[in-house]
């Protein structure tokens, strides 16, 4: 008798959960910068520095998925692995607090105002393109270039898809409510606003370049809210049989890609 095809949604919480596991496994590495540098006086308002000092400047920004415990360790690794390349990496903290979204993207102002950081390349992995789109589509800031890695690029669209699980659904949680419920406060932060309103000449007349790498078999974020972006001016590469975190993953094809975006 043919076995009995696993429930579309089962299917993806089971892939979600090993997922995860990926991330505690990078988490767990053993990997520290010799350099930090504070930008602020609240703990998470600091700076890891990773590679040699004349290298080209690529900042980092994670995930954390909007939660005070979410935080950089599970990018050193990659951090490390682009230092070794010859980037000089900025990986940065910054501060996450649940119903304020105010003060992460305060602390992304700052750091697009650092004198080493205003002209880098900007690398956001899942939940931090939200802050690299931020930075990139703001006009007070002299950031031109992105890269973002399994974005996520919708907020009110990742946290209306992802209403069944509200007892855990941090982007409500984050902005105090679901979009149906708070529709201002997504259309205040959502990271593509920037660009809607410059739209897609003005984008193209700014010089702004925006490299957008997914995997098909990501689980975490879907990459059919990537896919839904093909006809806009962004350069987007769908890496087949990939998942959420292999654009972190030395060796992995949508590295090889990274690296190509940064170089």
């Amino acid at each position: 008798m043919p076995m009995a095809e696993e429930p579309l949604e089962q299917n993806r919480a089971r892939q979600a959960a090993v997922e995860a596991q990926v991330m505690n496994n990078l988490r767990s590495l053993d990997v520290a910068s010799e350099q930090v540098e504070r930008y602020g006086v609240h703990p998470d308002q600091f700076i890891e520095w990773y590679g040699p000092a004349d290298g080209a400047v690529v900042v980092m920004i994670h995930d954390g998925y909007f939660h005070e415990d979410g935080t950089l360790t599970y990018l050193r690794p990659a951090a490390l692995a682009l230092g070794e390349s010859g980037y000089r990496v900025a990986l940065a903290e910054y501060r996450r607090e649940s119903g304020n979204p105010q003060v992460s993207f305060a602390d992304i102002e700052v750091l697009a105002r650092h004198p080493q950081l205003g002209n880098a390349v900007w690398v956001g992995h899942s939940a931090g393109a939200i802050f690299v789109l931020s930075a990139l589509f703001n006009d007070a800031t002299a950031v031109n270039r992105a890269v973002v890695l399994a974005p996520i690029l919708e907020l009110a669209r990742a946290a209306a898809e992802d209403a069944h699980e509200l007892d855990t659904n941090p982007i409500a949680h984050w902005i105090r409510g679901l979009p149906a419920e708070v529709p201002q406060e997504y259309a205040q932060w959502e990271p593509l606003a920037g660009y809607y309103a410059m739209g897609a000449a003005g984008f193209q007349q700014r010089g702004l370049h925006l490299d957008v790498i997914h995997g098909t078999e990501d689980y975490t974020v879907p990459v059919a809210r990537t896919r839904d972006f093909l006809g806009e001016p962004f350069n987007i590469a769908l890496v087949s049989g990939e998942g959420h975190y292999d654009g972190i993953r030395p060796g992995s094809d949508s590295w090889l890609l990274l690296l190509g975006a940064l170089g």
